[in-house]
């Protein structure tokens, strides 16, 4: 198993969404943007899909 503590140590490093902007906490669950979100990573998982289909 490769070792990970590297990563995590990177990852303790790093703010917290709410400090730069992505995560209102006051402003609860934004919908359109979690659906934009999902939107977004369903199209690209169906692109890299069909991408890779042989004939």
């Amino acid at each position: 198993m490769p070792d990970l503590t590297h990563l995590i140590d990177f990852a303790t490093q790093l703010p917290h969404p709410s400090d730069i902007g992505l995560i209102k906490p006051s402003g609860g669950l934004n919908l359109g943007a979690a659906l934009a979100g999902l939107g977004a990573f369903f199209g690209a998982s169906q692109f890299f899909y069909y991408a890779n289909l042989k004939d």
